[in-house]
């Protein structure tokens, strides 16, 4: 396999050149396709109810076509807003970690402070920054936000984790910006980067890149960055979600292509014989009598 991503605006996927372009499916949209969501449906029901209220007036201003439209639409305004900034504060922090300056644009400041404060507090030292990582294997490809190497506490808990001769544990990081924190998902997102066999890495000088084979970590996590601060919370991502997150992949497969499993109508290979005729044998009763057609 010869991974590149193609970028497209806000939009981006995988293709295999060495396989004619041949799209190969990434690790969020396999986990979106294929993994049960039921807080999604409580959130579509809570989103559009909230955009109806605070926008009242302006609805009622409307003609009933028009405001049904803007109804339907409007949770996809909070979705996106959150989308959006999902994506600049990664943006942004993939600078600060390369050592690069920013500016932060005003309604981002909390959430940039807060990831500069996880990175002081943990001396983060950057390995890999937004790298492409894949499985020849089992066919998936992703970006994972961070691989560093994080200074853990001296504690009881942390003792399992392999660390460096200088106090360092190897690390594989997710950052999260919903206002809903981390989830269990988590796991079969990042498991399946950590057991990708291969990390396409970028020089951040000359911005060239070579295949590597995956590095191992010793921590699997997340970080949950809010305006008024973080919460780096440990996440298990080990080889039996990676097994499940294998799992999801199937069912991905299934759903994207069950359409292909049922066919065109079968046509009827003669003219009908039969047809349906009314008799009247009670006045008070309905009865219908399939009778041979004549030819």
């Amino acid at each position: 396999m010869k991974i590149q991503r193609v970028n497209r605006g806000r939009n981006h996927w995988y293709v295999d050149q060495d396989a004619s372009g041949e799209r190969v499916p990434g690790v969020t949209t396999i986990t979106g396709g294929g993994l049960p969501k039921p807080a999604l449906i409580n959130w579509a029901g809570e989103a559009t109810a909230e955009y109806a209220v605070d926008n009242w007036d302006t609805l009622a201003a409307m003609g009933p076509a028009a405001r049904l439209k803007a109804i339907k639409a409007g949770r996809y305004a909070s979705r996106d807003e959150a989308a959006n900034r999902g994506t600049q504060v990664h943006k942004l922090g993939e600078r600060l970690l390369l050592g690069e300056q920013v500016t932060v644009p005003p309604l981002l400041e909390g959430y940039v402070r807060s990831y500069v404060q996880f990175l002081d507090d943990f001396d983060v030292d950057p390995v890999h920054v937004e790298a492409v990582v894949y499985s020849e294997t089992h066919r998936h490809v992703g970006t994972l936000d961070l691989i560093a190497d994080l200074r853990f506490p001296d504690m009881p808990e942390y003792d399992d984790l392999e660390r460096s001769a200088d106090g360092y544990v190897r690390s594989l990081i997710d950052v999260k910006t919903s206002r809903t924190g981390i989830f269990g998902d988590v796991a079969v997102q990042l498991a399946p980067y950590r057991y990708s066999e291969f990390l396409i890495a970028r020089d951040p000088e000359s911005g060239d890149e070579q295949v590597i084979d995956m590095p191992e970590v010793a921590f699997t996590g997340a970080v949950h960055v809010t305006p008024h601060g973080y919460e780096l919370r440990p996440v298990l991502a080990g080889p039996d979600q990676y097994r499940d997150f294998l799992y999801i992949k199937e069912v991905a497969r299934f759903v994207d292509t069950s359409r292909d499993l049922v066919g065109e109508p079968v046509i009827p290979p003669t003219t009908a014989r039969f047809e349906l005729t009314r008799i009247d044998l009670d006045p008070a009763a309905e009865v219908g009598e399939l009778t041979e057609a004549a030819f």
